[in-house]
C-alpha cells in the first residue's frame, strides 16, 4: 500500500476518533436541536409539525432514530433540556457520520480538481482539523448532510467533464450528480447556490465551445428534471408520513390534509418562504453579515453547562480559518498578476475554480435580509481551504520549514479550541 494510502487511513481513522468521542455528551439539547430534534421525533411519531426548511435533514436524522430504536420521548422544547442520552447517541449518529464522510469526499473532489493527491490529502487533513465543521456535524443538526450532498455533486460533475470518458458513463455521471444536487437542495435551498457554480461552469464550456448547445440542452434537462423529481418526491414521501391535522390544519387552514398532494405543496412552500423573508426583530444576538465570516468575527453559543463552567460554541480553527482568508484574498489579487498565479497555481483554470465557488456561494448574501450565520459560510470555506492547501504546497516548495510550521500551529489551533468544540473543561477557567 502506498505511503498516501496510509496517510488517508490516518486522517480517517483520527476523524473518526474526533466525530463520534462522547457523541451523546452533553445529555441535552444544543442549540437548534431544539427544533431538528423536534422535528426528527415528530417523524418518528407521526406527528404534525412545520419547518422552514425543506424536510430531506431531518428525514434522514429520524431515520437514524429508526436505527437505533429509540423512544422519542424528548420534547427538545429548549436549550439545555436534559433528555436520555441514548436519544441523543441515536439521533446524532447519522450528522456525525457525514461530517466523516464529507472528509472523503473533500479529497477525492480536490484530487479530481487539481489531479494531485497529496494536494488533497492536505485538504482533507486541514478539514479535520476545523472545530466548527466538527461541532456542526456532532449534534442534530442537517449542514452534514448539506455539504456531502453539494461535495458529491460537484465531484460527479466533474468526473463527468472529464476528457476521453465513455459517453454513457459521462451522461450517468451527470445523472447522478443531478441526483446529488436534488438531496442537497431537499435538505437547505442555500444548496441553490452550489448548484449556481456547476451552472456557471456549464455556461462557460457553451462559450468556449468546449460543449455544443445541444449537448448542452441535454445536460440542463437532465438536471432540471433529475432535481425536480427528487425535490417532489422528498415531499411526496414527507406528507405520506405526515399527513396533516394538528399544527397543520391551524397554520395552512382546515381540513389541509385532505387536499391533492400539489396544493399541499405550494401551501407548504408559502409557509417556508414566510419564515425564511421574516426577520424577527430585534434579530438573533450572534447573527452575523457575509463580510464578517471571513475574518471569524462572531462566533455562535451553542450551549453552556448551569455552572457556566463549560461550553460548546461554533467556532472555527483560528489558524486555518484566517490563514485560508489571507491566502483567498493572494489568490483574488492574482487573477489580475499573471506572474504570481503562474508562480501560484498550476494552471489557471484552478485559480478560477476556486475562486468562482468562493464567491459565488458567498456574495449572494449580499442580498439576504434575514438573520445569518457563520455556518452559511461553510460551502464558501471549502473552496477557501482548498486554496489555502495550494498555497501550503507554494510554501513548501520554497521552504519546507515554515510548511511545517505551519502545519503545527494548525493542529494546535485545533487543540486550543476543542474544549468549546466538546464541551469539555477549559484549558483556562472561563472568567
Amino acid at each position: 500500500m502506498k505511503i498516501t494510502s496510509w496517510i488517508l487511513i490516518g486522517i480517517l481513522a483520527f476523524s473518526l476518533f474526533t466525530h463520534f468521542i462522547h457523541l451523546s455528551s452533553p445529555s441535552e439539547v444544543v442549540f437548534d436541536e431544539a427544533h431538528y430534534g423536534k422535528f426528527s421525533s415528530a417523524y418518528l411519531t407521526s406527528s404534525p409539525h412545520f419547518s422552514g426548511h425543506p424536510p430531506l435533514g431531518s428525514m434522514i436524522i429520524a431515520g437514524s432514530g429508526w436505527l437505533f430504536n429509540i423512544t422519542p420521548d424528548c420534547t427538545f422544547e429548549e436549550i439545555g433540556q436534559p433528555c436520555s442520552a441514548d436519544i441523543f447517541l441515536a439521533l446524532r449518529f447519522l450528522p456525525a457520520l457525514f461530517g466523516l464522510l464529507c472528509i472523503v469526499i473533500f479529497y477525492f473532489f480536490i484530487k479530481e480538481l487539481t489531479s494531485s493527491k497529496k494536494l488533497a490529502l492536505l485538504g482533507a487533513f486541514l478539514l479535520s482539523l476545523e472545530n466548527a465543521f466538527l461541532v456542526q456535524a456532532r449534534h442534530i443538526l442537517i449542514d452534514s448532510f448539506l455539504i456531502f450532498f453539494g461535495l458529491l455533486a460537484m465531484y460527479l460533475f466533474f468526473r463527468a467533464i472529464r476528457k476521453n470518458i465513455p459517453r454513457k458513463k459521462e451522461y450517468l455521471l451527470y445523472f447522478l450528480s443531478a441526483l446529488s444536487f436534488g438531496m442537497c437542495i431537499s435538505i437547505k435551498w442555500t444548496g441553490v447556490l452550489i448548484l449556481l457554480f456547476i451552472v456557471l461552469l456549464l455556461i462557460i464550456r457553451l462559450i468556449e465551445n468546449k460543449v455544443s448547445i445541444k449537448k448542452f440542452i441535454k445536460i440542463a434537462l437532465i438536471f432540471a428534471i433529475t432535481i425536480s423529481l427528487v425535490y417532489i418526491f422528498i415531499f411526496y414521501i414527507h406528507f405520506k408520513l405526515i399527513p396533516g391535522g394538528g399544527i397543520l390544519d391551524k397554520h395552512f387552514g382546515e381540513n389541509y390534509g385532505e387536499l391533492s398532494f400539489v396544493q399541499k405543496t405550494i401551501k407548504m412552500h408559502g409557509g417556508m418562504v414566510a419564515i425564511l423573508t421574516n426577520t424577527p426583530l430585534p434579530g438573533h444576538p450572534e447573527k452575523s453579515t457575509f463580510y464578517e465570516w471571513p475574518f471569524m468575527h462572531k462566533r455562535i453559543g451553542y450551549w453552556v453547562s448551569e455552572d457556566y463552567k463549560l461550553q460548546i460554541a461554533l467556532q472555527g480553527n483560528p489558524v486555518v480559518w484566517i490563514l485560508s482568508t489571507m491566502a483567498m484574498f493572494m489568490a483574488i489579487i492574482s487573477l489580475f498578476f499573471k506572474r504570481l498565479r503562474e508562480e501560484i497555481y498550476s494552471s489557471n483554470q484552478i485559480l478560477f475554480l476556486v475562486v468562482a465557488g468562493y464567491l459565488v456561494n458567498l456574495l449572494p448574501y449580499m442580498m439576504v435580509t434575514r438573520d445569518a450565520f457563520m455556518y452559511h459560510y461553510f460551502p464558501s470555506y471549502l473552496f477557501a481551504m482548498i486554496n489555502f492547501s495550494i498555497f501550503m504546497f507554494w510554501i513548501k516548495k520554497h521552504n519546507q520549514i515554515v510548511f511545517w510550521i505551519l502545519i503545527i500551529l494548525a493542529i494546535l489551533g485545533f487543540i486550543a479550541i476543542s474544549p468549546q468544540t466538546y464541551g469539555f473543561p477549559p484549558w483556562i477557567p472561563y472568567m
